[in-house]
């Protein structure tokens, strides 16, 4: 395969189409028929990478469409340049000369354009126009008269030649004198008068009937071209001006003019309405054009380089129906190259640099005449149709693009199109398969239910589809496919693309090359995800774009209580997943039993990868909680389930919603005190000194008016029964629990003391919730709650007999809450049928009494100047705080320090109260603090006086480990 133009090697996606060609052909047909076809369609995609190669900027992709000029200078893009979703900066005359420029003159001191007129006589009209070129400032390589076959062709030659002979005298001297010196014959004096007529500069150029005149501009041999309408008189600086925007980034790849005009509005009957059209240069302003635009159509001049006319033989002029030049051009160059046209600034003080000296003083026909040719060129409304865009268009900043490869996708997808274009900051086009696949135009616009949809609707023409087609019929389907929406994706530059993936669908792979080829985001969805994603149109773009990026893993923690754990992994297997990998990690400790093994070895996961994880010594649940997962990075999140959970078959569409709305916005940076979405509606408060009381939003809200009754709310409190945990804040956690227990093992009597005010928390051993707490008090983190009729939620709990549950079995009925099931009323019961915006939600503190972020915050805050700080000194002996990134309590105490210098200072926290103790650990030191014991009695005796049956700090106190799981039995549970 040839290199490409940027010298690349060929792209991958184009690779495996041509792995994938050889793959199936070899299964059809002979080894030779295959080898062929395998050579031919390799040799094809060396012509479309040469076409279609390029790289990529600010995220949206701009191809390298041919190879780089004679002067070996690359044909780079640059975004400013080209129509992306903002149009390129605009430049006053001024600004034009103060950008950078490598343009230089050929050796003999001509411009590298080769100029095509189009006379309708040869009269002074032409006359003039010929001057016009011969005087100016930078002179072109070329001036070519585009004759047609019936014009008066003797005419034509016989003012050709006296412009020539006027070069001829004005040199006729000094030629004469090399002649004389040199003595040669006539026959010498033949061939130079040969040679002279060889290099005449301008000449006529025959055009046939049925040809274009510009069409000639491809026999030329300059870098440039130029091609002028009749009539046309530039002024004498203009080509110069022309030459030095084209040899800067900002507009090497764009088609120049000086007239055009951009449509602002495409009505769906714009072919009977009054078209809403800004002309450039305004009527108003005399021929002024104050700033550089990028148009719709260029009209009367037309300069670019000669390499892109290639790409009008893509679809040729004659397969259009002949359609008019000011349309073609700028059309096939936007579509085919993502080549803008441009309007050129000129000074209104200097008629030598504008494009048309007439316009000064002759009215300009150029608005009515574009009307005129919109509505008699059927052409340009099929080609807003297929997806040619228009730059009104692409000033839309968030645009998505819909792709329907048949009519059950879109009777599936109208409502969800429909809701989504209401969108205020998102505009919504809709490419579908054609009338060949029983989906046209016309045939989705008539499904769409309501006529406020404001959609843009384009019509790829796909060929026909057999019933049941063969193997090549598909590779040459997904093709068609692929290049069809890669030309859609080109011009409409979207930020977002959107698509249902079935299973062998030919229409699915080709849409999956060109996505990929024009590197942008893709949503694509099984067709029964839909109606699990009715909130997608309430997701800024920019939320959209990184619908790929989370990874959500499920990390189940448990140890001998197979029924439980099957359950659980059942109603795992029964949720919705919206077409994304999600890995599941079972976590059991050093007791699991035999069977809890098996079955986890045993268990299907069709979702993603599975991983087991089975600890040599127990660790307990506080370490098999913490460890269970450590964050690879920021886009990692973790749903953290025990197995005696339950969840909803919604419960990740629940997540993958908020963690969207709240982590992926353009305001995702004030929503960095949150810490992670429960999937669990809160029933009981556990924080108060009086013990668990219950809890019910609604008693808060129906007396605030300023919040809806069904609103998510923020809370002080983490979930342990089903919640998405974030990666800065587990990791920092990490951090914490680390720096307790260290100070846990440095010093075994005197603890330093972390109390949080009025809370029961202080009360609980051994107990990860109990350091989270802290560490999210300190921090004024909060978790975002579900809030729905009833409890309604996305997990539940059996409160089955295990570490926090050994004689309140009874109770399991207080905590159940019925699962979301139905996906429209999790829409429903939103506020508005969406989640709130991060400033519309209600703070809870750890009370769950009304607060405020800010309110959070400064109370860490107090409780953290309470604390020991664990100073250091630094080289000019300042006391200065350990760890500043996170300015927490550092719990280090005074053996951690005997080999430092610095004394421990004086601690202004309470006495040491009951917590983590290190004699629970027993005499092995490597050993955790208890856990979960999932059953598993033990004779040591507590720590503390264990509570009673009635008193509920029992849910959070955990029994010592067994010495040996293989030594020593578990005892039988106690009888309730």
């Amino acid at each position: 395969m040839p290199p490409l133009s940027n010298g690349s090697s060929p792209p991958l996606s184009w690779l495996r189409s041509a792995k994938y060609l050889a793959t199936m052909t070899l299964r059809t047909l002979s080894s030779r028929v295959a080898l062929c076809l395998v050579i031919i369609f390799i040799a094809l995609l060396s012509f479309t990478s040469v076409i279609f190669s390029g790289s990529s900027s600010n995220d949206i992709y701009y191809p390298e469409i041919l190879p780089a000029s004679n002067n070996d200078q690359p044909f780079n893009p640059d975004p400013l340049a080209l129509l992306g979703h903002r149009r390129p900066l605009r430049h006053s005359y001024q600004e034009l000369y103060r950008l950078h420029s490598k343009f230089m003159l050929n050796e003999d001191a001509t411009a590298p354009v080769t100029v095509i007129i189009r006379p309708e006589d040869f009269g002074d009209s032409l006359s003039k126009q010929i001057r016009s070129l011969l005087t100016q400032t930078d002179q072109p390589q070329a001036i070519w008269i585009a004759v047609a076959e019936d014009q008066d062709l003797t005419k034509a030659q016989e003012l050709i030649s006296s412009f020539n002979d006027e070069e001829e005298d004005l040199g006729a001297d000094e030629e004469d004198d090399e002649g004389a010196e040199t003595g040669e014959g006539d026959s010498e004096a033949a061939e130079t008068e040969e040679e002279h007529e060889e290099r005449h500069r301008i000449k006529m150029r025959i055009v046939s009937k049925n040809d274009p005149w510009w069409g000639v501009a491809r026999q030329a041999s300059s870098e440039f071209f130029l091609l002028l309408e009749n009539g046309v008189i530039p002024g004498s600086s203009y080509l110069g001006t022309l030459l030095r925007l084209a040899h800067t980034p900002e507009y090497s790849r764009a088609l120049l003019g000086s007239h055009g005009a951009v449509l602002s509005t495409i009505p769906e009957n714009f072919l009977d309405s009054d078209l809403d059209i800004n002309c450039l240069p305004e009527q108003d302003r005399n021929g002024q054009v104050k700033a550089t635009e990028t148009v719709d159509v260029l009209s009367d001049i037309w300069f670019g380089r000669t390499e892109t006319l290639q790409l009008l033989s893509l679809e040729p002029w004659a397969s259009t129906g002949k359609a008019p030049l000011s349309i073609y051009l700028s059309t096939m160059f936007r579509y085919y190259g993502s080549i803008p046209s441009v309007v050129v600034a000129n000074d209104p003080r200097n008629l030598a640099t504008w494009g048309d000296m007439r316009k000064k003083t002759v009215p300009s026909n150029f608005c009515a005449d574009i009307k005129r040719l919109y509505r008699e060129s059927g052409i340009w409304h099929s080609w807003i149709q297929r997806g040619r865009a228009l730059v009104s268009q692409y000033e839309q900043l968030s645009s998505v693009v819909v792709f329907l490869a048949n009519i059950d996708e879109a009777i599936l997808l109208k409502d969800l199109i429909c809701r989504w274009s209401l969108s205020p900051d998102t505009s919504i086009h809709v490419a579908v398969a054609g009338s060949s696949r029983g989906l046209g135009r016309k045939e989705f616009a008539q499904l769409l239910p309501s006529a406020d949809c404001h959609v843009g609707i384009y019509d790829m023409r796909l060929s026909h589809l057999p019933y049941k087609p063969t193997e090549l019929e598909s590779i040459r389907l997904a093709s068609e496919v692929s290049v069809n929406s890669f030309h859609i994706l080109h011009s409409l530059r979207p930020k977002v693309i959107f698509y249902l993936q079935e299973p062998n669908s030919i229409f699915s792979d080709g849409l999956a090359i060109a996505h990929a080829r024009a590197s942008i985001p893709a949503i694509a969805l099984k067709p029964e995800d839909i109606e699990h994603v009715r909130w997608i149109p309430d997701l800024p773009i920019q939320a959209l774009q990184n619908w790929n990026t989370p990874e959500v893993k499920l990390v189940v923690i448990t140890n001998n209580r197979p029924g439980s754990c099957i359950r659980l992994l059942r109603s795992l297997s029964h949720a919705h997943y919206l077409n994304d990998k999600v890995s599941l990690t079972l976590n059991m400790d050093a007791e699991a039993d035999r069977v809890t093994i098996q079955m986890a070895g045993s268990f299907q996961w069709e979702f993603g990868e599975k991983f087991m994880r089975h600890r040599v010594r127990r660790g307990g649940l506080m370490l098999a909680v913490v460890e269970a997962w450590y964050p690879q990075g920021n886009n990692e999140y973790a749903v953290l389930l025990e197995d005696d959970v339950e969840v909803s078959p919604l419960f990740y569409s629940w997540i993958k919603y908020n963690i969207l709305k709240y982590r992926y916005s353009p305001d995702s940076q004030l929503y960095q005190n949150m810490f992670g979405v429960s999937m669990y509606s809160q029933k009981f408060v556990e924080t108060h000194l009086a013990g668990r009381t219950p809890f019910n939003p609604e008693d808060i809200f129906i007396e605030t008016p300023e919040y809806e009754l069904r609103t998510p709310f923020l809370l002080q409190l983490p979930c342990s029964w089903g919640a998405v945990y974030f990666p800065e804040h587990w990791r920092e956690f990490h951090e914490y629990v680390a720096d307790r227990l260290l100070d846990i093992e440095w010093n075994k009597t005197s603890l330093q003391s972390v109390q949080i005010p009025n809370s029961r928390t202080n009360r609980w051993s051994n107990s990860w919730k109990k350091l989270f707490i802290e560490m999210i008090y300190m921090r004024g983190y909060v978790m975002l709650y579900p809030n729905f009729f009833n409890f309604t939620s996305f997990s539940t709990n059996h409160l089955e007999w295990g570490t926090h549950t050994k004689q309140q079995r009874n109770s399991a009925g207080t905590f159940l809450v019925p699962l979301m099931t139905d996906s429209e009323k999790l829409l429903d019961d939103l506020p508005n049928r969406r989640l709130p915006d991060w400033d519309s939600l209600p703070v809870l503190d750890l009370w769950a009494n009304l607060a405020t972020s800010a309110e959070l915050v400064k109370r860490g805050r107090a409780l953290q100047e309470q604390l020991n700080p664990c100073l250091l000194r630094n080289n000019n002996k300042e006391v200065i705080w350990e760890g500043q990134e996170k300015d927490l309590k550092c719990a280090k105490t005074l053996p951690y320090y005997s080999t430092h210098t610095t004394p421990l200072p004086k601690t202004t926290a309470a006495p040491a109260i009951e917590t983590l103790s290190i004699s629970a650990i027993g005499a092995d030191p490597l050993a955790a603090e208890g856990v979960t014991t999932y059953g598993a009695g033990s004779p040591s005796p507590l720590p503390t006086p264990p509570p009673s049956a009635a008193d509920e700090d029992y849910d959070y106190v955990d029994t010592p480990p067994a010495p040996s799981y293989r030594l020593s039995p578990i005892p039988s549970p106690t009888p309730r």
